[in-house]
């Protein structure tokens, strides 16, 4: 398709119109944000424990919060004693036997256990049940939320992890699903598919008061909003020229950072989760407007043998950026894609394109399966740690609107870093010393006391900073091992795999109920295998990228690239360029036959 890149340096590789693409499709992106980390907040879980009647309580001469301690147990957490969340005694207290006990440690125990042993009321003999009459919840903080409205704490706690869950396994159904629909329908038409069930099935988890239905539709959404990232990843590369792609790469990576920092905002002043879910939503209907005004891609178009729809939307393109051109060159690029022959060279890839490559492709033979087991671990453990740290804020010291924001503040920064750092360093070393950088925050900030909450904050944002920046090198770093001929399969294999660390990830917090630190320490194991899977993977800054099968097993190693590989770059001139009339118009272009540009995937 070098043709294709030739005509776009005719129309401008960023002129007026493929600006305004670009700003259309990031502020779209920005909304993925909002649906991936909502859980945060209208998932939270309050301080709670079991309802109680006040029956007896005027007997004790005593105030109603004191009078918990009559029904409901104390028992120590982390060091601190207070309220059992989940268990109750198991009959009210209407009389009773009293004894002389001495009072516990006011320091210990806290003031509301006083009561109970100043009335001389001994627990210690008495049987203890669960919270069978239901909860009540510190709405201080949280106004409601879906933990709230469906009771998923004590021994219903695993059904918010599934709902969680469940948006991940939608994540990665959407990469499947969607990517299929946008290669055979386009991109323009999954876009609209993708904007419609983020707007449809948003709004009606905010209506919604079945749990069932809340996670059917919260599955849906991540598939709709994973497709709904990538199809605009891939719509703004094909409609962008060469020199701005990486440029456009970088702001579809900062986009949903913006959109967690809006969530943290959005969250702060709206306390109800219903309306905070409508709010996240409303967006959508902007992106429906934008998509009118967002082109198919015209790459897909003339791939596909859309030659007229191809055309129109080329023309559409050069109006709008003010330049002619003549019609000798769309017949110049569209002879050019239909007499690439099945069996010639294309685009420096020799060999037979008529051979179907599958997944056995990838494994097949020693090196290609080293770096796909090898980035398929590294993938799957960083995407474990993004999500552990990512859903784990609420849990920390401080604010939790405050160290949200935080967070994506530092994740923005920690991707631009990454782009700096890749540059400088290469992907290899990157990627190892960031996934160790956030390993070794996680296991310190498990070995931080209860008392210093603030320097496990502070530990925590690190780790978001390292994993952060791990999960930026990685999705480029994967893209250039495979080989070209089955570059999109192993892309799109490796985040399927991944995904299901998301998928996992939400229950390693349960693990917190048999150790505090296991949760972070899990985590910073995980983030530490990935920097050693990694030190065995070839370095691929600076390096031909691999077409064939055989680059792929000697990428790496002494053996140089193929021929095939070492042609991906071509070179060519570009003709000069005047302004006739307002319009830009092109020297010499009866040139533009043996023009040749350099293309990356």
């Amino acid at each position: 398709m070098m043709e294709y890149d030739a005509i776009l340096q005719y129309l401008g590789d960023f002129g007026p119109f493929q600006r305004r693409t670009a700003l259309l499709l990031v502020l779209g992106s920005m909304q993925t944000g909002l649906h991936i980390a909502v859980m945060t907040f209208i998932g939270a879980i309050p301080i709670h424990h079991c309802r109680v009647t006040e029956t007896g309580v005027s007997a004790y001469n005593t105030t109603w919060p004191d009078a918990l301690n009559f029904s409901i147990l104390m028992e120590e957490v982390d060091g601190t004693w207070r309220l059992s969340s989940c268990r109750k005694y198991s009959r009210e207290i209407l009389s009773g036997n009293f004894t002389t006990m001495e009072c516990p440690d006011d320091s210990k125990h806290g003031t509301t256990t006083t009561v109970g042993c100043k009335t001389g009321w001994d627990h210690r003999n008495r049987s203890t049940t669960g919270c069978t009459e239901g909860w009540e919840y510190d709405r201080s903080q949280y106004h409601s939320s879906v933990v709230m409205q469906y009771d998923l704490v004590c021994e219903r706690a695993w059904l918010r992890e599934l709902a969680q869950s469940m948006f991940m396994a939608g994540v990665a159904t959407g990469g499947i699903v969607f990517g299929v629909l946008s290669d055979r329908y386009g991109r323009h038409r999954t876009l609209l598919v993708c904007v419609l069930l983020l707007v449809t099935c948003g709004t009606g988890l905010a209506f919604t008061s079945n749990l069932a239905v809340f996670i059917a539709l919260r599955f849906v959404l991540g598939a709709a909003q994973n497709g709904m990232q990538f199809t605009t990843l891939v719509t703004g590369m094909e409609t962008i020229g060469l020199s701005w792609r990486m440029a456009f790469g970088i702001c579809t990576a900062l986009a949903p950072s913006v959109g967690y920092a809006l969530l943290g905002s959005l969250a702060y002043v709206i306390r109800e989760w219903w309306i905070l879910q409508l709010a996240i939503t409303s967006p959508g209907v902007l992106s429906l407007i934008a998509w009118w005004f967002i082109p198919e891609s015209p790459r897909w178009l003339l791939m596909n043998n859309r030659v007229e729809q191809w055309r129109k939307t080329i023309q559409r393109i050069a109006e709008y950026n003010g330049i002619d051109l003549p019609p000798k060159i769309y017949e110049y690029v569209e002879s050019s894609t239909v007499h690439s022959g099945s069996t010639e060279e294309m685009d420096g890839i020799s060999g037979d394109s008529k051979r179907n490559y599958n997944l056995i492709d990838l494994v097949r033979t020693p090196n290609m399966r080293k770096i796909t087991v090898m980035i398929t671990i590294a993938s799957f453990n960083t995407i474990c740690v993004y999500v552990g740290l990512l859903f784990g804020t609420s849990q920390l010291a401080g604010s939790h609107y405050a160290n949200f924001i935080l967070g994506a503040c530092v994740e923005a920064v920690a991707i631009l870093l990454a782009g700096m750092t890749m540059r400088r360093w290469g992907r290899k070393r990157s990627a190892v010393g960031f996934s160790l950088l956030a390993g070794v925050s996680c296991v310190a900030t498990a070995g931080v006391p209860n008392d210093l909450g603030h320097v496990a904050t502070a530990l925590a944002t690190v780790g978001r900073f390292g994993v952060s920046s791990t999960v930026a090198v990685l999705d480029i770093y994967c893209t250039e091992l495979f080989p070209t001929v089955v570059r999109h399969m192993g892309v799109g294999t490796t985040i399927m795999v991944s995904r299901v660390g998301g998928i996992v990830t939400p229950f390693l917090g349960l693990l917190g109920n048999a150790w505090r630190p296991l949760p972070l320490l899990t985590l910073g194991v995980l983030s530490c295998v990935t920097s050693v899977v990694v030190t065995v993977l070839p370095e691929t800054h600076g390096v031909p990228l691999p077409n064939t099968l055989q680059d792929g097993e000697n990428f790496g190693r002494t053996s140089p690239p193929s021929p095939a590989c070492k042609s991906n770059c071509a070179t060519g001139t570009i003709p000069k360029k005047t302004l006739v009339d307002g319009k830009i118009v092109y020297e010499d272009r009866a040139q533009y036959e043996w023009l040749e540009l350099v293309t990356t995937v």
